[in-house]
């Protein structure tokens, strides 16, 4: 906890990455997809010539990674590093300058020292910079397609340019954006009538998932594979085009590794790129594939940190004790760092600036009042209800979005506020909504008690033949009652709609015992953690229940990059921290901004929490999506669809 603490005490300030470069070469951010037959045919270059300036790219293209494309020149120096020269940086050095004073370009002093992506030039600074061997290679010169007047007929992925067309009519016709028009066409700077130009291939999707080109044959999505030897992940997502969580949303019997022999499911190479992820296949948007904008975000986050608390009678560690909003926001923010860290890793630049909210109302309005938030693309907090609404009502006015990340807030009051935790009553409705779906030709057994009637009376509102089990005079329910009920030739279902720790452990006992003779089920609205009850009879069980998040154990990345950094295994708060922070990052970068990848990229699944946010009429968003999880045999939980 110590490690965390010092987070809070940091300065945070990332540089803004500079992507110039000098004017013999260009920039080029691999998307997803995209191969280096692709590269070169849009760039006009050749493979070898590629490689030569990319040498990395021998191992496979990374998405998101950067290349050097060389620009308006006839001339081509190849990239051979020969050698590094020490530079020490001075003051108000740019490294601009620097890169101009060694005839290199910008990029190259980045590639030569890695930590330049995330942070700027100091003084003081001792950097490498990159000497090359110098061989020239003459570039084919070739001409861009001009004007056609011809009516010939074109082939698929080219359109004929007709008279009063824009980009952005173009652009909407084939359903992508006027910048992905232009990457399409990066030689091309106006339009005119007769110019040929490139254009995404219009395919159907018809209801078996194959897809219709345009001369109406039939195209399966997906093709067969059959795994080579010494085939690795990262080798097959570079053959696929798309990621390892894509490729084991496909194929799940993948997810501890591959075999020779292995017969798996990937997109057919001659749709193009697919969206593996998308709902017609997981019901989820995967924005890892979706990532479109590398603009740096920047972030606010508000948490009750209370350190106006410390000083010469109050230690760190009394703090913690005696604060637990300080405990929890510190464990909250730990989270978020990992995931700007892991977003740095995607070249997607992200700055927090962290305020002490104090716990106080007035001191939310004050923080907002002096200092200018419109350079933020979200605020992050503050964690108190009361406190996220103050915040939500400053902010309205700039449509700057405010995200309520632990508690539940009432977004009826502000259209700029996220509420990132689901609502209780959509617990209740997942698994009510699941049981009426799959009820059929099911002996259906409600155990009930006193303290819950209005659920006892919703659940008997949907099953009037349920068989009711409740307590007697003395408030107790017999074995042989919770036996009797059991139905020999049908499934049996039975849900605790029931507050009473007795009548919750008594079911679980009996039915435990019967579960296999009598195919049992139990279903109740929490997982009972507090309780402590044998998952050895949960599982057999199978006993399903709602719950906001699902534990992801400790073998996840996350988990994993957390250790590393502070030596803990995370908490709830900590991974809640991650996901919240995560979905956001992303969604912007897939989407510009959260109002549009609220309407637009639908649920998403980070590691333990998911996000489907859905906007209330003349009102905020709130997050609609929940788990319904199911204890198995084997004690592992499942997620149930």
């Amino acid at each position: 906890m110590k490690n965390i603490i010092l987070v809070v005490f940091v300065f945070f300030a990332f540089a803004k990455a500079n992507a110039t470069v000098l004017q013999n070469y260009k920039q080029h951010v691999v998307q997803k997809g995209e191969t280096v037959f692709s590269i070169v045919g849009k760039y006009r270059i050749n493979a070898t010539e590629l490689t030569q300036l990319n040498p990395d790219i021998k191992s496979g293209l990374k998405e998101g990674s950067i290349l050097l494309i060389p620009a308006s020149s006839n001339v081509l120096t190849q990239r051979k590093i020969v050698e590094y020269k020490k530079h020490k940086v001075r003051r108000r050095e740019t490294l601009y300058g620097i890169a101009k004073k060694y005839d290199v370009t910008e990029l190259d002093i980045k590639e030569a020292n890695k930590e330049l992506y995330s942070k700027g030039l100091r003084k003081g600074d001792r950097i490498q910079i990159p000497v090359f061997e110098e061989v020239e290679i003459p570039v084919p010169v070739t001409t861009p397609v001009d004007e056609v007047t011809t009516d010939a007929p074109l082939e698929d992925g080219k359109y004929r340019v007709m008279p009063k067309d824009t980009k952005f009519g173009i652009a909407t016709k084939y359903g992508i954006k006027v910048p992905a028009l232009e990457s399409l066409n990066p030689e091309i700077k106006d339009l005119h009538p007769g110019m040929v130009i490139n254009v995404p291939v219009i395919k159907t999707v018809v209801n078996d998932g194959s897809v219709l080109n345009e001369g109406n044959a039939v195209i399966n999505k997906f093709v067969n594979y059959e795994v080579p030897a010494k085939m690795t992940m990262y080798s097959l997502e570079n053959l696929t085009g798309i990621t390892e969580d894509s490729l084991i949303a496909l194929n799940p019997h993948i997810k501890d590794g591959l075999k020779l022999g292995m017969n798996i499911r990937i997109p057919n190479s001659e749709i193009g790129h697919i969206n593996v992820m998308d709902s017609k296949i997981t019901g989820f948007s995967n924005l890892l594939d979706s990532i479109s904008n590398y603009n740096p975000q920047r972030f606010a986050v508000m948490l009750p940190l209370s350190l106006n608390k410390l000083g010469e009678e109050t230690s760190d560690d009394a703090l913690l004790r005696k604060e637990s909003a300080t405990r929890i926001a510190l464990d909250f923010y730990s989270g978020m760092t990992i995931a700007r860290d892991s977003a740095q890793s995607l070249g997607l630049m992200v700055t927090y600036d962290v305020f002490d909210t104090q716990k106080s109302t007035s001191k939310v309005n004050s923080i907002i009042n002096s200092h200018d938030f419109n350079s933020y693309a979200a605020v992050v907090g503050p964690l108190l209800a009361k406190n996220v609404v103050e915040a939500a009502k400053e902010l309205k006015s700039d449509g700057i979005p405010v995200i309520s990340p632990l508690t539940n807030t009432d977004v009826r009051l502000y259209k700029n506020l996220f509420q990132a935790r689901p609502d209780q009553a959509l617990l209740k409705q997942k698994l009510m909504d699941y049981l009426v779906a799959n009820s059929e030709g099911k002996n259906i057994i409600l155990v009930t008690d006193s303290k819950k009637p209005e659920l006892k009376n919703e659940y008997l509102a949907l099953f009037p033949n349920a068989k009711e089990l409740k307590p007697n005079k003395d408030n107790y329910i017999y074995k042989q009652t919770y036996i009797n009920a059991l139905d020999s030739d049908k499934d049996n279902w039975v849900i605790l709609a029931v507050d009473n720790e007795g009548f919750i452990t008594d079911a679980i006992s009996h039915y435990s015992a019967k579960a296999k003779s009598h195919n049992v089920t139990m279903f109740g609205y929490e997982n009972y953690d507090e309780l402590e009850l044998p998952h050895m009879r949960l599982g057999s069980l199978k006993y399903t229940y709602p719950s906001i998040n699902r534990d992801s154990g400790s073998e996840n990345g996350f988990s994993k990059k957390y250790y590393r950094k502070y030596q803990i295994t995370p908490n709830a708060y900590a991974t809640r921290g991650f996901d919240v922070a995560m979905d956001i990052i992303l969604r912007n970068a897939s989407a510009g901004n959260l109002y549009d990848s609220a309407m637009n990229n639908g649920s998403t699944s980070q590691v333990e929490n998911k996000f489907n946010y859905s906007k209330k009429f003349m009102a905020g968003y709130y997050n609609e999506s929940v788990y319904l999880l199911q204890y198995q045999e084997d004690l592992t939980i499942k997620e149930l669809d």
